[in-house]
């Protein structure tokens, strides 16, 4: 067992305490029992599917979220409450969270990435989102991303303002975050594609010491079709995030615009969208039935 302390008085000694087997599928677990507490434990209190009951039903809901299905449909279609999907959602992403970070580690270096930024609201449009997402090029795979919170802008920063008072940009701490991650999985000096922003040259340039090579091109009106993501006419040269960033919108189902699902909650929306992204990043590797694997998280 990977994990070496107690569950509940972190103590390092315990002892094995027998086996149990599992009711929903029969399998046999090993008890353990703490000598500081004497409490018992199992070794699937370590695993994320701790306690789910209808644990045949993960890898449906899973691929469900990814595939634009709002929660309270999904709870409809299979069956069970909205409070069983919102728990595996928080379940799903802190999985989801561990293998993308694992991925990053093991890729090969990447030479040319591109990032922006996708907004979207919490509740309402007086309280904007912001979302940084890296994509390599040449595999389509989202590397990183982040969301955090910005001002209202245009007519809606002085209804906001009054409304919900000043609100905090957390941008720059989104984009250093960002070039954080990146610097695991890219080479020494990258070639980093972004639009005309000019949030982006100071920090590409601090993050990497001046030695990647920083691309811009100007950004044109978007097409009705990717729900404004896609550009109209003629080749663009973000095409690739552009893309990417039309198929999350689309399959998550509280980014699709003109609809009555929003963000709620940004720490349960960060945890779909890694959601999305380990289901994207399994698609673009040519696997038709994206799977979910539950690792050892500790």
């Amino acid at each position: 067992m990977s994990q070496t302390r107690c569950i509940y008085c972190q103590s390092q000694n315990f002892v094995k305490n027998g086996n149990y087997r599992r009711v929903s599928d029969n399998r046999k677990f090993q008890r353990y029992r703490c000598s500081h507490c004497h409490k018992s434990f199992s070794e699937q209190a370590f695993k994320p599917d701790y306690r789910l009951r209808r644990r045949n039903l993960d890898l449906l809901i899973f691929r469900l979220l990814a595939g634009g299905m709002a929660q309270r449909e999904i709870a409809r279609t299979v069956g069970i409450c909205r409070k069983s999907v919102a728990c595996r959602v928080i379940r799903f992403g802190e999985y989801a969270k561990v293998k993308l970070k694992s991925y990053r580690d093991q890729m090969p270096k990447a030479d040319l990435v591109l990032f922006d930024e996708m907004e979207t609201f919490e509740h309402t449009k007086c309280k904007p989102l912001t979302m940084p997402i890296a994509v390599e090029e040449k595999t389509r795979k989202i590397l990183s991303f982040s969301v955090g919170k910005i001002a209202a802008k245009g007519p809606l920063a002085k209804i906001s303002r009054r409304k919900y008072g000043p609100r905090r940009c957390e941008r720059k701490e989104l984009l250093d975050k960002l070039i954080k991650e990146l610097k695991t999985c890219c080479s020494q000096s990258p070639t980093i594609k972004t639009d005309l922003s000019h949030h982006y040259p100071s920090i590409i340039k601090s993050g990497w010491q001046g030695k990647a090579v920083h691309k811009t091109s100007k950004g044109r009106r978007g097409a009705v079709t990717g729900q404004g993501e896609m550009k109209k006419g003629g080749y663009d040269q973000l095409f690739f995030l552009n893309h990417t960033y039309a198929m999350i919108r689309d399959k998550i189902k509280c980014l699709s615009r003109k609809t009555w699902c929003t963000v709620k909650k940004i720490q349960k929306f960060e945890c779909w969208v890694y959601i999305y992204v380990h289901f994207h990043n399994q698609r673009v590797e040519g696997r038709d039935r994206p799977t979910l694997i539950y690792p050892q998280l500790m």
